[in-house]
């Protein structure tokens, strides 16, 4: 089974590189990618997730983060399609502050490439910088969610 760790820090980076890729743009690419966006929860998890609980979160967010990208889709709508079922999970009570901040990063993603036209030179900088900001804000969360998954889940 694929490591989890993996394709979670790579699916940020796969959805911001295709992206801005997709605009032709040859300059450097943002590590903003680098950052996996993480499900919000709005319930209240329990105080102690038990073991199989925690192996379910796993086995759904690998099911999430590596599920193959929709061909038919636009890139928006795959963020958009992304965003929803990160935001579906319910991550256990010791990593739901982090995966929240790391939901959020996907969506100030979508935010940053919805709001500027990524066919000039000066948009295609603005999103870089942009998304380089959105990286630097998720690094501690995700630095503690690699950390947790690599211990906890056992297909990571």
């Amino acid at each position: 089974m694929r490591a989890l760790a993996t394709p979670f820090r790579a699916g940020l980076a796969t959805v911001a590189v295709v992206l801005l890729s997709a605009c032709g743009s040859d300059d450097e690419q943002p590590d903003a990618a680098s950052t996996a966006s993480s499900p919000s929860s709005s319930a209240a998890s329990p105080a102690t997730t038990s073991e199989e609980e925690v192996q379910a979160f796993c086995t759904e967010a690998e099911a999430v983060l590596t599920a193959p990208d929709a061909a038919e889709l636009t890139q928006e709508e795959l963020l958009d399609q992304s965003i929803a079922e990160l935001e579906q999970l319910d991550p256990p009570a010791e990593i739901s502050a982090d995966w929240d901040v790391l939901v959020d990063t996907f969506v100030g993603i979508r935010e940053t490439i919805g709001s500027v036209d990524l066919t000039t030179p000066e948009g295609l900088a603005s999103a870089e910088q942009s998304l380089a900001e959105i990286e630097a804000q998720a690094t501690e969360s995700q630095t503690r969610l690699d950390a947790w998954i690599t211990e906890n889940c056992d297909n990571a």
